[in-house]
């Protein structure tokens, strides 16, 4: 249920389906909602914006929450407002940059969850908090980091029950929706008149229009240069996660430390990852060069330097890059699963992250994971964790001792 409604029979949904329409036309754009509206809900609410139609789905009636609680607070940029429910629940409404990111009920228990991609970020919030909430200044639970507050203030009365219905929020029918933009039946009748009109002008201008004037002695043919085709706006994002899967290059340098470690005698002291080769320093064991040299011999691609009993091996990674991505997924939410996870399925490790910093269409964080006597099969639950996301492995270092690895890695997340 996305509706919350309230003692005086008003309802307000949240969970909404938005999304941002380019079409030029309006046959078009009608149809897109209409399809979209089967898909996710038959309550319909349409916005003109500066870059399309903003067209907003719901599968329950009512008026937009997110919206009201907005022009409540006399519209700020940036807004976080959480207020607990009569149910125990939690209303929880983001906006950022004049923009409705989020409008969700969500549990006490989940509310952390919900905030801890938000403070990953350096926008700046006006937070409006009510109710008893393990949240904000003074909290033993959660506080917003310095810099995610604007200004913060806990209100002693419920804003949800003091909400206006505006019309202007409220959510209807796909037809009323189309209207609401100014595409009503006897606009669209105008349009089509209009273009008659023009049509039958034109044919009238071809019957009595004068004869022409001999045409000149043709020209020298010189043939135009191809259009070129316009820029990509996401050729920076594609080309960012052009590269090895961090979890296949992960999986690589594992088994180079495995492979060092079957040379009788000599034991694999450090690992380094150098763009795209990985660097092993090895310790005497009880070994020799005349070891090194043979198992040298059935490592043909592996280079080899001895500099006064220091040995140095260099494996070239021959791994593929990754097809062009399709889909560019949301920062804050990546960033905040990948973080749960980690602490989950690797807890004695310490993962740190970095602020996100945006180049161009997308955006770029760094998450540093410091790991201690860890196997090399705790990595490989790494590398399935880091399956499928849009990262890249900048940066790794290992020490080795008694079989066990420790070391840091560097893993850059990208995204919107």
């Amino acid at each position: 249920m996305a509706q919350l409604i309230r003692n005086d029979g008003v309802g307000f949904v949240v969970l909404t389906y938005r999304e941002l329409l380019t079409a030029a036309r309006p046959s078009i754009l009608k149809r897109e909602i209409n399809l979209l509206a089967t898909e996710n809900g038959p309550y319909v609410k349409c916005f003109q914006r500066e870059q399309g139609v903003e067209a907003i789905f719901s599968k329950d009636t009512g008026y937009l929450l997110a919206e009201s609680v907005w022009d409540y607070f006399k519209q700020p940029d940036n807004l976080i407002y959480g207020e607990e429910l009569p149910n125990g629940n939690v209303v929880l409404v983001v906006i950022r940059g004049g923009i409705v990111f989020l409008d969700t009920e969500v549990s006490m228990r989940n509310l952390m969850a919900e905030l801890m991609g938000l403070a990953l970020g350096s926008t700046a919030y006006t937070i409006k908090l009510c109710g008893d909430l393990p949240i904000g200044e003074g909290s033993a639970q959660f506080q917003f980091p310095t810099q995610n507050v604007e200004s913060e203030e806990h209100l002693e009365s419920s804003v949800f029950l003091q909400l206006k219905t505006n019309e202007e929020y409220r959510l209807g029918t796909v037809k009323e929706a189309f209207a609401s933009l100014g595409y009503t039946g006897m606009a669209i009748k105008v349009v089509i008149i209009i273009a008659l009109l023009a049509v039958l002008a034109f044919l009238a201008w071809l019957i009595f229009k004068p004869a022409a004037a001999p045409a000149p002695p043709p020209a020298e043919v010189v043939a135009a240069a191809p259009a070129q085709p316009p820029p990509d706006p996401y050729a920076d994002f594609k080309q960012a996660l052009m590269t090895p899967a961090p979890d296949a290059l992960l999986q690589d340098l594992v088994n180079t430390l495995n492979d060092v470690y079957t040379i009788p005698g000599w034991t694999p002291q450090s690992l380094t990852l150098a763009g795209s080769s990985a660097t092993v320093n090895l310790v005497k064991n009880g070994g020799n060069a005349g070891i090194l040299l043979a198992w040298k011999r059935s490592h043909p691609d592996v280079q080899m330097t001895i500099n006064t009993g220091q040995v140095v091996l260099t494996y070239g990674l021959q791994l593929t890059n990754r097809p062009t991505p399709e889909v560019i997924y949301k920062l804050p939410d990546l960033l905040a699963n990948f973080y749960d996870d980690l602490n989950a399925k690797l807890p004695s490790s310490t993962v740190s992250v970095g602020p996100m910093t945006r180049k161009g269409v997308y955006q770029q964080s760094s998450i540093g994971i410091t790991f201690t006597n860890q196997s090399p099969d705790s990595l490989m639950v790494l590398a399935n964790e880091l399956k499928g996301l849009p990262a890249v492995l900048s940066a790794a270092t290992m020490r080795t001792s008694g079989g066990l690895i420790s070391g840091q890695l560097t893993i850059d997340l990208i995204g919107a």
